[in-house]
């Protein structure tokens, strides 16, 4: 169980968190509130990329996926995924994401979308037992939104997932929404 006890968060004189405590068991939960209340920094506090007063307690392994893609440009897509798995898991997860084709695309010769799969993809190839994904489904169409909303619901049996998003109707699909 993700535990956050009295977390506190602020840039300066600008308090972005104030005494946050929540439990996340086991599920997928929308992390949800206007632009730049504070649901990034909350994710990066979980990863441990922010100091921050107040502790957080099991987290476990930590698969994250930001929300720019933070490919690394000399490593094809295939690599890039590879780096958290292996070659076989790479090609599961970049057909899962429907980037079969591209296995050997360096990140330059991919669309932005095609880019944001691809990190997925590593998010999700990664072992893991919390995820913490970014607005995972900025920049991609309904139907490769929808697929790859299906592929999250499949990995995050059994696991803890952050799901940040501003789309309402999708954070009704999930087990629980914090709101920040």
């Amino acid at each position: 169980m993700l535990e956050l006890s009295h977390v506190s968060k602020s840039y300066g004189s600008k308090i972005v968190l104030q005494d946050c405590s929540v439990c996340f068991s086991q599920g997928i939960y929308a992390v949800t509130g206007p632009s730049g209340v504070g649901k990034t920094t909350l994710l990066r506090i979980i990863a441990g990329l922010e100091k921050h007063t107040g502790t957080v307690t099991g987290a476990g392994r930590i698969s994250y996926l930001f929300q720019e893609p933070r490919l690394l440009p000399w490593y094809t897509a295939e690599a890039n995924v590879a780096i958290v798995s292996d070659k076989n898991v790479a090609h599961t997860m970049l057909n899962a994401v429907g980037l079969k084709r591209e296995y050997l695309a360096y990140p330059a010769q991919l669309s932005g979308g095609m880019q944001r799969r691809v990190a997925l993809a590593r998010a999700l190839a990664a072992p893991f037992d919390t995820l913490l994904l970014d607005e995972p489904l900025a920049g991609l169409d309904d139907e490769t939104a929808q697929s790859v909303f299906s592929l999250i619901l499949e990995k995050a049996q059994g696991k803890t997932v952050l799901f940040v998003t501003h789309n309402q109707c999708l954070a009704e699909k999930m087990d629980g929404q914090f709101v920040l």
